[in-house]
């Protein structure tokens, strides 16, 4: 027989390659010792901490769309490198021009297409199991 651990690799490299709605899928997993099985759970730490950060050139144009303006225009200085990077958003540190230091979290680019288009999925999948298995 396959032991759990081995099927816990299977499935966390599986999600992780799905992409960001099956991280944040294994992120609930790790994040819940008393629902799932122990090699799972440990299994899918692993998706806490993996995740591919976006240029800053990437970041600072989303930043510049959504306020509208250049980031000299709001911020003394936004660090390049990221406090935090996670499967739907990454962190940087800032300084805003009055000196106040802020946190600025940014979605990282087509995040949201990606995540209605599998929420989509997941929901039709879960109406076929619930009408296939009720």
């Amino acid at each position: 027989a396959i032991n759990d651990a081995f099927i816990a690799k299977v499935l966390r490299t599986m999600f992780e390659r799905l992409g960001a709605t099956y991280i944040k899928l294994g992120q609930f997993i790790a994040s819940s010792p008393t629902v799932f099985p122990p090699d799972y759970v440990r299994e899918f730490q692993r998706c806490l901490d993996n995740s591919v950060t976006v240029s800053f050139a990437e970041i600072r144009d989303i930043i510049q769309k959504d306020l509208g303006r250049p980031l000299s225009q709001v911020f003394a200085y936004i660090d390049p490198v990221p406090l935090a990077s996670a499967s739907i958003a990454q962190v940087h540190a800032a300084t805003l021009l009055t000196g106040e230091d802020v946190v600025v979290k940014v979605q990282k680019p087509g995040i949201e297409d990606v995540l209605s288009t599998d929420l989509g999925f997941v929901y039709i999948a879960a109406r076929i199991l619930g009408f296939v298995n009720p």
